[in-house]
Parts: structure tokens; sequence; C-alpha cells
């Protein structure tokens, strides 16, 4: 082989890497574990028709599979839909496809099928597909792999910008995801905590985190007990007496409930380690 026939193979190589390149780069990827995002070439677009995202973020979270007009009208107008509401998502589908088709500069992801529309995606490109894959990923890992499920549960919560559909309005198909995706996102920040807490990490670290958590879920027994386990190993046995009676008390007001038996039992843990000077 002579050295043209090199120069032939290599150019040809660099070209198909350029070509592949290109692709990736033209691949539009969509974020919603926050506000609803549309990125491709580098660019963010939060798209600014409200009416807009709600149908995006519908096919989003029903990727591959079809969404039927009616169930569109549904999303856009839950009380009740205006005369002319099938013309109207009509034009909204319009839309979503010439900017999709001007950000990507590909073919048509969004198609049509009796009864409604489908998004044509591939699941990678959605970044609440992305944390669901993570988090599968790290349940795989068994008591030995605490560390890399750390490290994979911290990256897909890292993910995460903000509430999952933030700039999206209320509709059935947009706020059961939002609830679906908070919950797991709790879960998750639970099981880290408690890999935290486990391989005796310090404990002043986790605190504000557990703190911000119980914000957003202010009757979540599990985050008040790691709470109380944080701040007695961070020297605060007193604090986390404090924390108990909270919960007990918004227990009471709110839903006539006592404190779970676990709660109780890391109360009197506290208190027989510390003879009940922590009161």
């Amino acid at each position: 082989m002579g050295w043209r026939d090199i120069l032939v193979i290599v150019y040809c190589w660099i070209e198909s890497e350029a070509r592949i390149t290109q692709r990736r780069q033209g691949m539009v990827s969509f974020a919603y574990l926050g506000p609803l995002e549309l990125r491709a070439h580098g660019r963010v677009d939060r798209i600014a028709g409200r009416k807009q995202r709600q149908v995006l973020s519908a096919l989003l979270i029903r990727h591959g599979q079809i969404v039927s007009v009616a169930e569109l009208c549904d999303e856009l107008w839950p009380d009740e839909p205006p005369k002319g509401a099938e013309n109207a998502v009509q034009a909204h589908i319009a839309r979503l496809r010439r900017l999709l088709r001007d950000r990507s500069g590909q073919r048509p992801v969004l198609l049509t099928r009796d009864p409604g529309y489908r998004l044509d995606v591939r699941p990678d490109r959605i970044d609440a597909v992305r944390f669901q894959e993570l988090c599968g990923e790290a349940r795989r890992h068994g008591p030995d792999g605490t560390s890399q499920a750390l490290t994979l549960y911290r990256e897909a919560l890292g993910l995460w910008r903000g509430p999952a559909l933030q700039n999206v309005p209320p509709g059935p198909i947009r706020d059961a995801e939002a609830a679906r995706l908070d919950r797991m996102k709790t879960l998750v920040s639970t099981r880290v905590i408690d890999i935290h807490l486990s391989e005796r990490h310090r404990p002043e670290e986790i605190i504000p985190v557990i703190e911000d958590l119980i914000s957003y879920n202010p009757l979540h027994e599990r985050l008040y007990a790691q709470l109380m386990v944080a701040l007695d190993r961070a020297g605060r046995p007193e604090e986390a007496l404090e924390i108990y009676q909270d919960i007990r008390q918004r227990m009471a007001h709110e839903l006539g409930l006592p404190p779970s038996p676990a709660l109780d039992r890391r109360m009197h843990s506290i208190l027989e380690r510390t003879d009940g000077k922590a009161l």
C-alpha cells in the first residue's frame, strides 16, 4: 500500500468522523428536570409559547407513544376545550414541527399517527429518562458497591435544575409526571443520605441537604429520622430531639396521627445515650 492509498484512507476516515460528529451535534435533546428546554447545536430554547410547551411536554412524557388529539385537548384545556380546539392543537403541532426542524436541520421527529401524534426521539435524548437509567444502574450495585451506587445517584440528581416541568402550565399528563418524578427524586435522595450516614461521612455535610428536602416534604418521616441521626452524630442531640417534637406536632395537627415507631425508637435511643440530658 502506497502513501497515496494511506492518505485516501485517512481522508475518508476524517470525513466519516466529521459527518458523525455533525449528526450528533445536530441531534435535538430535551430536558424537563427543571424548566422544559430544547437543546441543539449548543443552543438552549425554553420555547416561548405556553401551549406549545404543554403540547411538547405531553409528547415527551409519552415519547414513542401516540398521544391522541383528545388527550392533548384535555391537557391544554383541563376544564373545557373551546370551540375549534382540535384546529388549535394542529396549529401548535405545526409550529413545533418548524421549531424542531429549524433547530436540528434533520427529518421531522414529530409524526402524525392516528388518532394523534408521536414524538420520535431516542430515549437517551431526554434527561428524565437518563435520570431513571442512572438510578436503575445504581440500584443494581449490591452491598459491596455502595461507592459506585453513590456516584451514580449523585450523577442522576445532578441532572435536576429545579422542579420538574417548572415552566409548563398544569395539565393531567404534566401533573402526573411531575409528581412521579418528585417522588422518585425524594426516594433517591433518601438513599444517598442513607449511604452517606452508613459510611460515617461527616454528618455536618448532609444536614443542610436533609433540611432542604424537608422544606419540600414537611411530613416525610424518613427524612426526619435521618436528620435526627445526622444531628446526633454531629454532637447536637438537643436539636435532634427538637426535630422529633416538630414532626410529632406536625403529624398530630395535620394528620391526627402519632410519629411512627421508628421515630419513637430514634428519640428513645438519643435519650438513653445522653441519660436524658439532651432534654
